[in-house]
């Protein structure tokens, strides 16, 4: 018997030797690992306080703990960033992505120069929606939709796949309001810069970014919310109307709907396609870990950040429902778009 308890010691020795040697296959590869984000903007704004934010904790909450380092990549309104993650960079977990939330729905709509498919991105995770606000400046005059039948409100844009360009020029071709809309801005902060100089008069923008990026001017009413793009409306702005429900009929609260798809996907994380599934999958366990993080949740209440975690698997399905979108609705939203 007591050579039977000895061998029996011996084997479990050994198995625990071995798994030891073995290690966990997911801190192996992190561990000691500087791991890339490309962010689909310029620094200075929404995408990068978020950007910073998350990934701090997410890299915390992942086996091996990595340093994730941010890249700016802004151009031709995101798309350079989603063909970037899509076609260039390493697909062993090493890299990950904060694109366009429109990106989806850019694709759906057969933008130009899409050379990625969103649904094949491993989406990690959501840090919160990206509800659109249409802000106009203090002196226009203008302090609702119905004063825009007769008052023109100038908008700046990154790019015509941006939300910055698809909200307000729904404004004029949809709506049929006095909207010009004027593309070529590298970032959300070169517009808002712009719309204090002057040069514009009014911005769509992310309302966690108006919040985070210039709170004062929210609280003085140096800019006036008008409405807002999305699926329901902000809690906290309650008297903003939806463009969801300026809606005359059935087919145009479609378009509505689609347009107002990059809200749902909002401040979306994501990884290339054909990453390792065991690695997109510790990484959006480490998400979502990340999001529950007390210490993250301080961090992001001290800096004004809207948290509305989802996760990668829900994000998934949004993604996979936007590049579905039938036909006629798509052909209808392009003519509103402008786009040929």
């Amino acid at each position: 018997m007591n050579r039977l308890v000895a061998f029996g010691a011996v084997l479990v020795a050994g198995a625990i030797a071995s798994g030891a040697a073995l290690g966990d296959p997911i801190a192996d590869f992190y561990k000691g690992r500087t791991v890339t984000m490309i962010a689909a903007a310029s620094a200075g704004g929404g995408y990068d306080i978020y950007g910073r934010t998350v990934v701090k904790y997410v890299g915390k909450h992942l086996p091996g703990e990595p340093n994730i380092v941010l890249q700016f990549m802004p151009g031709a309104g995101g798309t350079k960033a989603a063909n970037y993650l899509y076609n260039v960079s390493a697909r062993d977990g090493s890299v990950l992505g904060l694109i366009s939330n429109a990106a989806p729905v850019f694709q759906a709509l057969g933008g130009a120069g899409v050379k990625y498919d969103a649904a094949k991105f491993n989406y990690i995770g959501r840090a919160a929606s990206m509800q659109y606000v249409i802000m106009v400046w203090h002196t226009t005059g203008v302090k609702s939709l119905a004063d825009m039948k007769t008052k023109e409100i100038v908008f700046g844009a990154t790019g015509k796949s941006q939300s910055n360009y698809m909200v307000p020029i729904v404004l004029k071709n949809l709506l049929h309001l006095k909207a010009k809309v004027i593309t070529g801005y590298p970032g959300t902060n070169e517009t808002t810069l712009a719309l204090e100089k002057g040069e514009l008069t009014g911005r769509a923008g992310a309302w966690s970014s108006w919040l985070t990026e210039r709170p004062q001017w929210i609280k003085e009413n140096t800019v006036i919310a008008i409405a807002q793009s999305g699926l329901e409306r902000a809690t906290d702005l309650p008297n903003a109307p939806l463009l969801l429900e300026m809606a005359k009929n059935d087919e145009e609260r479609q378009v509505l709907e689609l347009l107002a798809s990059d809200a749902a996907v909002g401040r979306g994380f994501m990884m290339p396609p054909a990453v390792p599934k065991d690695r997109v999958t510790a990484m959006r366990r480490a998400f979502d870990k990340a999001m529950a993080d007390p210490a993250f949740l301080a961090d992001a209440k001290k800096r004004d950040l809207i948290i509305e975690p989802w996760t990668g698997e829900k994000l998934q399905e949004v993604v996979d429902k936007t590049v579905s979108a039938s036909p006629k609705i798509i052909a209808r939203a392009k003519e509103v778009l402008e786009w040929k």
